[in-house]
């Protein structure tokens, strides 16, 4: 019922296959997760909507044992499109053959099927990683409307209560970046303490596409927050604050290749005034949805600080 179908930007890679191993840091330790895009076709059509997948690696075709754990997770299929993170922890890839095993339902529904064939994991993930580069901008460094009241400057960076000014960074695109591979844009942030359940929603405006898309889909950047939640990465002494405090949550966008113009972009589509392969500066602006109108079904009101970007990309 759910044929898959995978665009491959890595010949190196398996048929239809794309998997990057990334690391946190250039200056860290390489980690174990990597980006896996793909496309999902049912009966023949592009899926849309939310899906909910199970990523599961062997090290075999069929049969076999299972290497770490099973990952679940719910994404958000656009015209086909998806995209995520995986990591089946350390010493998942240790050089042996390994195979990628995916099952997908229908939101909420249970009904999982499996896809065939497996896809193998060629030797990309390892010769991706020991590419990769990070290019972190502080949010202190970022730029943002000085005449903007609500927003704030604080050591770590802007702080932004219900503004519905952006906050960005440019940067020259990196001489040693391959072209043959994505890059990602990631916006670190921090929020206080939360009582209940609610939504951030981050909107990615990229070159001249503005990514400003319902909540549910992957590209608009919404994170659901609550109390006691996980957070993205180690607490900074942000807020003083009672009982949890300091969440510190990550938000991710990656970029897609378009076959008409022979770019990476990012947005629902492309033109020649987002051309990322041949633009000298890379401009990338981030607005929260909460005084937006319409918020995009943002429910949390109170400041977040944002605390740095980084760029990620696979060097020659």
């Amino acid at each position: 019922m759910y044929p898959i179908r995978f665009r491959a930007f890595v010949l190196a890679a398996a048929a239809g296959v794309l998997l990057l191993a990334t690391a946190a840091h250039a200056v860290q330790p390489l980690g174990s997760a990597f980006t896996y895009q793909g496309e999902l076709r049912n009966a023949g059509q592009v899926a849309n909507g939310l899906h909910d997948f199970r990523f599961s690696l062997y090290d075999a075709p069929s049969g076999g044992t299972q290497v770490g754990v099973t990952l679940e997770q719910s994404l958000t299929v656009s015209s086909g499109r998806f995209g995520t993170t995986l990591d089946f922890g350390a010493g998942a890839f240790d050089g042996d053959r390994r195979y990628l095993e995916i099952a997908v339902s229908p939101a909420g529904s249970g009904t999982y099927e499996t896809l065939t064939p497996r896809q193998e994991a060629t030797g990309t993930p390892y010769t991706i990683a020991q590419r990769m580069r990070s290019i972190v901008v502080p949010g202190n460094a970022m730029f943002h409307n000085p005449s903007d009241a609500q927003t704030t400057v604080t050591t770590y960076g802007p702080r932004l209560s219900a503004t519905a000014q952006p906050i960005g960074f440019s940067i020259p695109q990196p001489a040693d970046w391959d072209k043959t591979q994505p890059f990602t844009v990631t916006l670190y942030f921090a929020v206080p303490t939360l009582s209940t359940s609610s939504i951030v929603n981050w909107r990615l405006q990229a070159g001249s596409q503005n990514l400003n898309l319902d909540v549910g889909s992957a590209g608009s950047g919404w994170d659901t927050l609550g109390y006691g939640g996980q957070e993205d990465g180690t607490p900074l002494n942000i807020y003083a604050a009672p009982g949890r405090q300091n969440m510190m949550k990550s938000q991710t966008w990656t970029a897609h290749w378009s076959q008409t113009y022979h770019t990476w972009y990012f947005g629902a589509g492309v033109n020649t005034n987002n051309d990322f392969s041949d633009d000298p500066i890379w401009t990338f602006m981030f607005q929260r949805g909460s005084a937006v109108s319409g918020g995009n079904g943002e429910g949390y009101t109170q400041s977040l600080t944002v605390v740095s970007a980084e760029v990620r990309y696979p060097s020659h």
